[in-house]
């Protein structure tokens, strides 16, 4: 902490013409943390794509990096990755909770997005639903069908208090939040206090206003769970046309606890309909977390998030399957898209 991260660069007499960032984070194994960075903001200015520069960024700055991980999209990207000795572990699955199906139906193009594994309903009635009211009626009542069956899977005890804050909770509960939950993971970046308030706790957006709403949990006084939810931006994706997308950016429980997962979802639905949300976006391949998504409507969509690992060390053997690794959207700032 305080140091400042890695950034490699490589000029053309004076000018910048290719560039790699870091985001300083630790990686757990299962049983020891190890320091680690996120590549973010591989950049080559157009007029010098093809060539040498984007790899001469990359082992410039690799030759100082251990341990490193990366979530990429582009299939150049990866190459380019796969060339200094980065492993592909696998795609992170995107699940996508709808709020107001009808205004998705009107506003999307599907066919634009290419997603693959969409409820037929969904891919069926977007193009009619331009042209008439009755696929919208449809979306009506399924959101409404959508809102009670999400409802009836959270069996949450009146013992949960459940709460909504613009505030991260004291740093000393989230270590410990994270002393519990570590023991259940395979792999996972580490989760503490110090990480989450680095990541989400002082950035804001346009004229100060927060842009995250942090969920919690907690069994008596005890903390058991938290999220963080990241406020549709105000200008996202152009292809969504007007849609506003929140974002689960973080979410730390205990897998025991699968009552307090289904209690920290439907925390992040209201505070994702607070912030005027049409839709809820989360991205994780961990089983455990997916099954409790699908268990709250959440719907599974083609990833575009490729997890790669790059350990010089090779004294870890990191989980192969990406189902066991913890990610999540807000892991190298990817949370920001939307």
């Amino acid at each position: 902490p305080g140091e400042p991260p890695p950034v490699a660069l490589v000029y053309d007499g004076d000018r910048i013409v290719g560039h790699c960032g870091t985001v300083p984070h630790r990686l757990w194994d299962g049983t020891s943390q190890h320091r680690a960075h996120w590549l973010n903001g591989l950049m080559v200015l157009p007029e010098y794509r093809g060539g040498p520069i984007g790899l001469l960024v990359l082992k410039e700055l690799t030759a100082r990096l251990p341990l490193s991980t990366i979530l990429t999209v582009t299939p150049a990207a990866r190459r380019l990755f796969g060339a200094v000795g980065y492993r592909e572990v696998g795609l992170v699955t995107n699940f996508v909770r709808p709020l107001r199906p009808a205004k998705l139906l009107r506003s999307i193009d599907l066919a634009s997005l290419q997603l693959e594994g969409l409820p037929r309903w969904l891919s069926w009635g977007a193009d009619l639903a331009r042209r008439t009211r009755v696929a919208e009626l449809g979306a009506v009542v399924a959101g409404a069908c959508l809102r009670l069956l999400a409802t009836a899977t959270r069996r949450v005890g009146s013992r949960l208090t459940i709460a909504s804050t613009t505030l991260l909770p004291d740093a000393r509960e989230l270590d410990d939040l994270w002393a519990r939950v570590r023991t259940e993971l395979a792999a996972s970046s580490v989760r503490d206090g110090l990480h989450l308030s680095a990541s989400f706790g002082a950035r804001r957006g346009v004229k100060g206003e927060p842009t995250y709403t942090f969920v919690t949990v907690r069994d008596a006084s005890r903390l058991e769970g938290v999220g963080v939810v990241r406020h549709p931006k105000r200008n996202g994706d152009p292809r969504l046309r007007g849609v506003r997308v929140a974002t689960i950016s973080d979410i730390v429980y205990p897998l025991k606890r699968r009552d307090v997962g289904l209690a920290l979802l439907g925390a992040v639905e209201g505070a994702a309909k607070a912030a005027n949300s049409d839709a809820i976006l989360c991205s994780t391949s961990h089983h455990d977390l997916a099954g409790l998504l699908r268990r709250q409507a959440y719907f599974r969509v083609a990833g575009n998030l490729h997890f790669l690992l790059r350990d010089t060390n090779q004294t870890t053997r990191w989980p192969k399957d990406l189902a066991s690794w913890w990610l999540a959207r807000g892991d190298a700032n990817a949370d920001e898209v939307f």
